[in-house]
């Protein structure tokens, strides 16, 4: 990323970056790929939770909740890139294993 006009980024840097992400074609994507990974897992499962809630007309447990949602996020463990999205997802696993 340039320096030039005063600190601002162009049109055409951000093209350079979202080519970059898309096509993964660096350390950084790649851990950005992993993080919205985690990101996205965390907000389907709780919609999914707190979906089925509102349509069964059910009060699931918090301990329930934070379980489905782990659940979900190990299944998409085996999807990460780098090392540190491993060790993201190693993570949740423990936390899983130690509620």
């Amino acid at each position: 990323m340039s320096s030039s006009n005063c600190g601002y980024v162009t049109a055409e840097e951000i093209g350079q970056l979202w080519t970059e992400y898309e096509e993964n074609l660096s350390l950084e994507a790649k851990v950005v790929k992993d993080f919205d990974k985690v990101c996205g897992m965390l907000c389907i499962s709780v919609h999914f939770v707190v979906d089925k809630a509102d349509k069964l007309n059910l009060v699931i447990p918090y301990p329930f909740q934070v379980e489905m949602i782990l659940q979900a996020l190990e299944y998409e463990t085996g999807k990460f890139q780098t090392e540190l999205g491993k060790a993201w997802a190693s993570e949740i696993a423990s936390r899983r294993t130690q509620s």
